[in-house]
């Protein structure tokens, strides 16, 4: 079974898109299973009877801490762990794999776009052909750390492909050329950057794991220009776990 934690950016993302919740809220949701995923089994199992035994022995439990000591928290641990039961219903992960094979289908049963803009368009989706040799001669090599070996760099989208228009899909400015651990940290959404360029790493992501990957609070990337600008700020306000 795939517990939250392992979930975790993928909640986050559904709570941006579907949840239908602000930025605070969603950080807290997080939170809050967060907590509690130290003390109990939270993943596609997870039921209402479940949800009211978590929430019993919490209650239990509330004078013995020092943190989340009030009759609100567990109305609040109730609403996150039922949250999390919407989450797993929607089989998520299911819908982006669809909506991804219905865009590229629309792509290419577009009459209006020639062939090689839908070859382009189609292999930006999967950080290849073009748009990765586009980010390559723009960036030298990766965004971070200049590594210049091509073969491990991974192309990476800022504002999602998903939700990007056609123009966006394929703009170079759209894009950051990766190491896998800095690709897989930013998709997941727990690194972003700030209009100077200035990594922007979330507080749910383990201090002692970054120091193990590398990675500093100095950590920036080698360029940014102003027409990153509108897809840095998608990822932190829809992307990054904040």
């Amino acid at each position: 079974m795939i517990s939250y934690i392992e979930n975790e950016p993928e909640f986050y993302q559904y709570l941006t898109l579907y949840g239908g919740i602000n930025i605070h809220s969603r950080t807290n949701y997080m939170a809050w299973l967060k907590f509690l995923s130290k003390s109990y089994t939270i993943d596609e199992l997870l039921t209402e009877d479940k949800i009211e035994k978590i929430v019993q022995k919490e209650s239990q439990l509330q004078t013995q801490r020092n943190i989340y000591t009030k009759a609100r928290d567990l109305v609040n641990f109730k609403s996150a762990l039922r949250k999390y039961i919407s989450f797993v219903q929607s089989d998520y992960s299911r819908i982006q794999s669809q909506t991804i094979l219905s865009e590229i289908n629309k792509i290419e049963n577009n009459n209006d776009i020639n062939e090689t803009e839908k070859q382009s368009i189609v292999k930006s989706r999967i950080g290849q052909g073009l748009f990765r040799n586009r980010l390559f001669e723009y960036w030298g090599g990766c965004s971070i750390s200049k590594c210049k070996f091509i073969n491990i760099l991974i192309a990476s989208h800022i504002k999602p492909w998903i939700v990007s228009d056609n123009n966006e899909r394929v703009s170079t400015y759209n894009g950051l050329l990766l190491l896998p651990n800095y690709d897989k940290l930013f998709d997941k959404g727990y690194i972003s950057f700030s209009d100077n360029g200035k990594i922007i790493i979330s507080k749910f992501f383990p201090n002692d794991d970054l120091r193990l990957l590398g990675i500093k609070e100095t950590t920036q990337l080698v360029k940014i220009d102003e027409r990153h600008l509108p897809f840095f700020k998608y990822h932190r306000e829809n992307c990054f776990i904040q």
